[in-house]
């Protein structure tokens, strides 16, 4: 479709044409195209119905055209009105906020000399708290000395007043620096000690980290350094030696005559399998069971220990020396579990211990050596 002022341009072309045509002036356009044709009338009418389409069109679309034009220049316009009053808006603001500053400025000028005294007297308080020894509070009152020449500081030039008084402030924030360092080194010191010196926090991943924190511009120059550095490296060392997380599982259960009965179990770490009828991957268990007394109990889930008239097996402890451990079986004669004697020889071990390895005998299987992740075993939860 032909649109535009162009269009209707060339519309009023061939609707002058075909009306030619039509009154027999000349040859119409679609006389033109069909001359063997005898519907002459019929072609003109035709002619002149499309020369006005072409017409209308075009005209329709120069319309169009003029209003998106006129409206684009429009919005342009708006747009630079805009731009224009925002930025006018914000060099006024800009211009209020120095003339406000300007005026701020010149109070705080006008005020510098009774600022000065004010500022001295406060230094004179902070540097007799620090005669006293008196140290935090003297730092306490340090940030609210610096906190009220805040503003004469960022003058510009700054007050000769205000100015002469500033090399005594960067000295007593020195001497005070100093004094936090050494004061939170002893504090730090005292609670890195703690931690190195009992075995159960020098395990606890919480304290250690806590404890590591390290003391904010120590320099070597500041009275305990060396004794820092030492236990910065004994931290070091308990978190090298850290002991895994605790396997354990914990329970307490009521026991059918009114006490309770306090129960501690891990699984072995290690798989094993045996022939039919007990084929199936398996672990083992270890139980450490309080109620009137301790009971060891090794367990597993399908299989026969050889212990029906007592036994022995294999115990080892970390990297300890192998030893052979008398045990016994259930008094239901059941062939799943058998109970481990000298129970306080065991538990004392077990309680320092990271890995146990236990070797037993099972009917018709030969030996197998069974290894539990004991570290962390906690007998107060037996209590």
């Amino acid at each position: 479709m032909l649109i535009g002022w162009w269009g209707a341009a060339l519309g009023a072309v061939l609707l002058a044409w075909a009306i030619a045509g039509a009154i027999g002036k000349m040859k119409g356009p679609l006389n033109l195209l069909f001359p063997d044709s005898g519907r002459t009338a019929l072609l003109a009418a035709v002619g002149i119905g499309l020369a006005v389409s072409v017409t209308t069109c075009g005209a329709m679309g120069g319309v169009a055209e003029y209003d998106a034009q006129k409206k684009e220049a429009r919005e342009a316009q708006e747009k630079a009105d805009s731009d224009a009053a925002e930025k006018e808006k914000r060099e006024k603001q800009k211009s209020e906020a120095a003339a406000v500053r300007a005026k701020h400025e010149a109070e705080l000028n006008a005020k510098a000399g009774e600022a000065a005294k004010d500022y001295a007297a406060k230094l004179d308080a902070v540097e007799s708290l620090t005669q006293q020894d008196k140290w935090q509070e003297a730092g306490d009152e340090m940030k609210e000395v610096t906190a009220s020449i805040g503003e004469y500081k960022q003058l510009d030039p700054i007050p000769e007043e205000i100015a002469a008084l500033m090399p005594r402030h960067d000295l007593l924030t020195s001497k005070l620096d100093a004094n936090r360092r050494v004061r939170e080194a002893v504090a730090w010191i005292e609670r890195a000690e703690a931690v190195v010196g009992e075995k159960g926090k020098c395990q606890d991943p919480s304290e250690v980290k806590s404890a590591r924190k390290q003391v904010e511009g120590l320099v070597e120059s500041d009275p305990g350094y060396t004794r820092v550095q030492e236990l910065n490296a004994e931290l070091d060392a308990c978190l090298k030696n850290m002991p895994p997380p605790s396997k354990w599982l914990y329970d307490m259960r009521a026991d059918p005559m009114g006490g309770t009965v306090s129960l501690a179990a891990v699984q072995s770490s290690n798989m094993f399998d045996f022939d039919f009828p007990y084929q199936g991957t398996q672990q083992a268990t270890l139980m450490v069971r309080h109620e009137s007394g301790t009971d060891i109990i090794l367990s597993i889930e399908r299989g026969q220990f050889t212990c029906a008239l007592g036994c022995s097996v294999m115990v080892r402890f970390d990297d300890g020396k192998t030893e052979r451990w008398r045990a016994v079986g259930p008094s239901d004669h059941s062939t799943e579990s058998i109970f481990l004697r000298r129970e306080s020889s065991f538990m004392k071990k077990l309680k320092k211990a990271r890995t146990l390895r236990i070797e037993a005998e099972f009917f018709q299987e030969g030996t197998r050596v069974l290894e539990f992740p004991v570290a962390r075993f906690d007998p107060s939860k037996l209590n």
